[in-house]
């Protein structure tokens, strides 16, 4: 074994490769991409005691084809992402239990989404005593899937799930704003409903890069 630091061990004369092909939304191939193989990175944001053992780029057609070391550690993970205008795909599994055949681990098409800015206002613009309750439910742009082996673990996964928001607001607080980072292209539900009156839900697309909705009451 070879130490890397804080009790990660790379495998001796073991070399694994990792290989796929990113693209985004629209099936188009997506080049530049980073690919980066990490051990102790954490699910969501990474985690400080995250290391690098290998890292390269997607080809012009969106291909990647990567020679990295290798751990045997429960956090291994492969990450794929641009940067902030796409969204993120991370491939998580532990190699306490498994090593992939051939020492091959393919992604095979890993999904980028250009992502949007959302700029949602509310504004009251009724006068006092109006009140209004809403949420907004969108899609998350994030993408991590757990691997059991060669199964999909759904459970331990998070890939592009609705998140929703809500609100209330009356004379203390009569507007509000949120921007959110949505995939380019997915719908955005907006659900309210003033002074109590029967909910109605408005759906909107985001066609635009950067989006801005603004609602009065």
């Amino acid at each position: 074994m070879t130490v890397l630091g804080c009790e990660v061990q790379l495998e001796d004369n073991t070399r694994i490769l990792v290989e796929g092909t990113v693209e985004d939304q629209n099936n188009m191939p997506v080049p530049e991409a980073k690919v980066t193989v990490l051990t102790r990175r954490g699910n969501f944001s990474g985690g400080e005691n995250s290391y690098v053992l290998g890292e390269g780029f997607s080809a012009s057609d969106g291909s990647f084809s990567i020679i990295s070391f290798f751990d045997k550690d429960e956090d291994f993970a492969i990450e794929v992402g641009l940067d902030d205008a796409y969204t993120t795909y991370v491939y998580k599994t532990n190699t306490l239990n498994f090593t992939p055949l051939d020492l091959t681990f393919n992604l095979e098409t890993v999904r980028l989404k250009k992502l949007a800015n959302f700029n949602f206002n509310i504004i009251r613009t009724s006068g006092e005593f109006n009140t209004i309750t809403y949420s907004i439910n969108y899609v998350e742009g994030f993408c991590l899937e757990y691997y059991e082996g060669t199964t999909l673990n759904n459970y331990q996964s998070s890939c592009f799930e609705e998140r929703s928001i809500s609100q209330t607001l009356n004379d203390n607080n009569p507007d509000d704003q949120w921007q959110l980072q949505v995939p380019l292209g997915e719908v955005v539900a907006f659900t309210y409903t003033i002074n109590e009156q029967p909910e109605i839900t408005e759906y909107i697309t985001i066609n635009d890069e950067n989006y801005d909705f603004t609602f009065n009451y």
